[in-house]
């Protein structure tokens, strides 16, 4: 964790940051919803962050807000989704580490861990600890590995290196069924540069990819090696590609299971 750190580090000073959007611009993508990007710097005032807080919502869904990111110890699904009409605002090298950090910390990526760690217990599928009770901690500590350093990789080192926002533009209600799943499982392939342009996502490939070969340390003999990497690769792009159609769907699941207020 520390050499992540101070990796992060070394990028931030050696990024430097693109031009953000123009005043008041609209952001937009060939395939996705838009985004107003209006506040000039989130270093301004507290007042600035009040305004942020009171505008950039205004369906009530609760998009990223740097300032409250960095008040709370876990970063929460809402603080890394823009939802439809919201402000976006523009992200730094350090809001991105920042983010990337708490991220990686969340009930939703327990809930993923755990969701991992249980399925590959059932089909003992890879990693193969065995099946008794045993080998379900010892998956569920390597899901949790496995998925922190790809987040770390993919958020703090490589969406500032590569200039992306690491953010999730949720389509939302109003739209297609299929296009809203087709939107959502491509976003593990295709995101937003920080200026708002459609963009291969190389800082989440690039996280998996490194995510995947640093299991080689500490996977079972037989699950290391070239095309296990691979399969591992594989397995953890299929399984950001799931998250974000989770994301995209999952305040109308809440709202069926009366878990959350219909918008």
């Amino acid at each position: 964790m520390a050499l992540l750190a101070s990796t992060s580090l070394f990028v931030e000073a050696q990024t430097e940051p693109r031009p953000i959007a123009t005043t008041n611009a609209m952001l937009s993508l060939p395939d996705a919803p838009s985004a107003s990007n209006s506040i000039p710097s989130i270093y301004e005032s507290s007042s600035s962050s009040n305004d942020t807080d009171s505008s950039a919502n205004p369906g009530g869904g609760g998009g990223f807000d740097p300032a409250a990111v960095k008040r709370r110890i876990l970063a929460t699904r809402s603080d890394i989704t823009i939802y439809p009409g919201q402000t976006a605002p523009p992200l730094s090298a350090h809001d991105k580490e920042i983010m990337g950090f708490k991220q990686s910390f969340t009930l939703f990526s327990l809930i993923g861990w755990t969701t991992s760690a249980g399925y590959t217990q059932l089909v003992n599928g890879s990693p193969n600890y065995g099946t008794d009770s045993g080998a379900f901690g010892e998956r569920l500590g390597a899901a949790a590995l496995r998925n922190t350093t790809q987040n770390i990789f993919g958020n703090v080192v490589f969406a500032p290196l590569f200039h992306e926002d690491p953010r999730y533009y949720k389509m939302g209600k109003g739209n297609n069924f299929f296009k809203r799943v087709i939107y959502s499982a491509t976003r593990a392939v295709v995101t937003r540069t920080d200026d708002g342009r459609a963009t291969p996502n190389y800082s989440l490939v690039a996280g998996r990819v490194f995510g995947a070969a640093l299991t080689n340390a500490y996977y079972p003999q037989t699950n290391r090696g070239f095309t296990q990497t691979l399969e591992t690769f594989g397995t953890s792009m299929g399984g950001a590609a799931t998250g974000f159609v989770v994301t995209e769907f999952l305040d109308e699941a809440l709202e069926i299971v009366h878990l959350k207020k219909p918008e």
